[in-house]
């Protein structure tokens, strides 16, 4: 087996910070007891997470599954009403636990609970000359076949990986399989494009996935582009937004230079390196339930942190007085900028390219009228830099909706919102990752 080097290197705005939750179930990793209760090294007691609260309420499978297909889609094998309601008692548990405010609503459940996946990726292994795609470094060990298809994503997915499983096995492909860190296809339901991300960039390589891309084009699978992302530190992280600026990181093998998707009406363009919602049947609930809480005003202005290409902006625009999008440099905000051109209705949007900091929130000039303004923060899923919250609050925003990729990071944002002196209003659960162990939760708070 091919081993790749992996330096030690600090990475800002990793793509899989919201990617889909996992729940090691019935294979139990180290630091775990059968019991669902995470310990950490010398005895001690981790602290209560929402996968730990929901791993012991899943039904054991009625039919034997992969283990791999069980470490990645943990509560795919249960029917979607059943899997709700245990998510549903997981998370009335971890906020007794944790002692949170109020009573979470129902979780709202997902248009496609399964098939719904529009980003998704492999792990690439050479095992001799057979190219195994694993979900990820774990499923080594568990995945006894070359592939496995998940649940989670749509057939087509499925078909263009067992395409490219085989080609790139074959001896005229063994450069490419040498140097293949992931295999990812993203974009919608209708439209799929490749990227290959590899360790290098040269030319006999480029010409040997000119060729694959090729194949693609011939699928009868709607392949509609295909991209190189260069990678020369073999991350763990399959789409790094951040690259040193001398290796060309990023080159089109065929198609449009964007992807695209539309969602009530708006129309959105995005590089193909950006984050995206990969639930694309969930993102109009979601956008309806932001509208919902948010409540837009024309005399308000809503501040949208880690805006990305500008989803929440341009939807929400029409209702507010004016919009200031704000997020890192690079391809997404880029996006976002350039999607005013299709939404008419955005022409009261304003978007800043600057990090999200202590700092920079300072800097950002409050809105005309005292105290007439609202907050959208969407960050990654490790959460906002430290003293954001803090340095928000003293904007002394009228609402704030702060949507958190996971459960876990609920308790600490609220204790630093109630710090600052903020308050619950609302709390709603979205199944953004059905068949996984995870929620999407969006928390709504006001002055005290």
């Amino acid at each position: 087996m091919r081993k790749k080097p992996r330096p030690q290197r600090e990475y800002r705005q990793k793509q899989p910070a919201r990617d889909t939750p996992q729940l090691q179930a019935r294979v139990p990793a180290k630091g775990v007891r059968k019991t669902g209760k995470e310990v950490l090294s010398g005895g001690r007691p981790a602290p209560v997470t929402f996968g730990g609260l929901l791993r012991p309420l899943i039904a054991e499978p009625s039919r034997p599954l992969s283990p791999a297909t069980l470490q990645s889609s943990p509560l795919a094998h249960l029917e979607y009403p059943a899997e709700l309601k245990i998510k549903n008692q997981a998370l009335v548990l971890f906020w007794q636990h944790y002692r949170l405010p109020g009573i979470p609503e129902p979780v709202i459940a997902s248009p496609r609970p399964r098939g719904y996946r529009t980003t998704s990726k492999r792990k690439t292994v050479l095992k001799g000359s057979t190219l195994y795609l694993l979900f990820n470094d774990r499923a080594l060990r568990l995945q006894q076949k070359p592939f496995v298809e998940s649940p989670l994503e749509p057939p087509g997915h499925g078909r263009i990986y067992a395409f490219l499983q085989q080609k790139i096995s074959e001896a005229p492909f063994k450069l490419v399989a040498a140097h293949l860190n992931y295999l990812i296809i993203r974009g919608s339901y209708k439209e799929h494009a490749v990227i290959f991300n590899v360790d290098t960039l040269n030319g006999p390589l480029v010409r040997k996935l000119k060729m694959l891309a090729d194949h693609l084009r011939k699928l009868p699978e709607p392949v509609t582009s295909a991209y190189i992302y260069t990678d020369p530190s073999c991350s763990d992280y399959y789409l790094e937004e951040r690259q040193s600026t001398d290796i060309l990181q990023f080159k089109k093998l065929f198609g449009k230079a964007n992807l695209a998707v539309s969602h009530h009406g708006c129309r959105y363009f995005y590089h193909p390196t950006s984050f995206s919602q990969v639930n694309e049947a969930m993102v109009p609930v979601m956008l309806d339930m932001t509208r919902t809480l948010l409540q837009p005003h024309p005399a308000e202005t809503l501040l949208d942190l880690y805006c990305g290409y500008g989803l929440f902006s341009h939807f929400l625009a029409p209702g507010y007085k004016k919009v200031v999008g704000i997020d890192a440099e690079g391809p997404a905000i880029r996006a976002a900028i350039s999607n005013k051109k299709q939404n008419p209705g955005s022409r009261k949007a304003r978007f800043l390219a600057r990090r999200i900091t202590a700092a920079g929130i300072e800097k950002i000039p409050l809105p005309d009228g005292l105290g007439a303004e609202t907050i959208l923060l969407d960050p990654p899923r490790q959460g906002p830099q430290e003293g954001v919250i803090a340095a928000l609050s003293r904007r002394a925003p009228l609402k704030v909706l702060h949507i958190h990729c996971g459960v876990d990071q609920v308790p600490d944002s609220f204790r630093q919102w109630k710090q600052h002196g903020y308050k619950v209003q609302g709390i709603v659960p979205l199944d953004m990752f059905p068949g996984a162990a995870g929620l999407e939760i969006l928390m709504l708070l006001s002055r005290a």
